[in-house]
């Protein structure tokens, strides 16, 4: 039996552990109602089921002295492969906004997309 087939099998018992929905925007090239060219965020998808997972107390940095009170931590996004998710885009997940920091990494049951958070205290 090929692996593939294998892994797949693992598909709904990784849906399973989602428990958080995503809005996911991309800065793409837009037509203004003016008739003039620009670029904006678009919403590629919405509702999209995920699960968060903090990458660890090593990548917490804030000792940024350039900005006073600045929040600055990664995490990781689990999610279906079905989606296409790319380096840069917006990901908005119960109010918090991320940005994806690195093209995601696919396997058959799942993608894992590395999220970077910035806020103020």
């Amino acid at each position: 039996m090929d692996i593939k087939a294998i892994m797949s099998k693992a598909i709904p018992a990784v849906e399973m552990m989602y428990d958080k929905r995503a809005t996911i925007k991309r800065h793409q090239e837009v037509v203004k109602p003016n008739g003039a060219d620009g670029m904006d965020w678009v919403t590629i998808y919405t509702d999209v089921p995920c699960r968060l997972s903090t990458m660890g107390q090593s990548t917490l940095d804030n000792s940024n002295q350039q900005a006073a009170h600045v929040i600055d931590y990664d995490e990781k996004m689990f999610l279906s492969a079905a989606y296409e998710i790319r380096a840069g885009d917006i990901i908005t997940i119960n109010g918090e906004e991320y940005e994806t920091a690195r093209k995601p990494f696919k396997y058959v049951s799942h993608q894992e997309v590395r999220l970077k958070f910035k806020g103020y205290a």
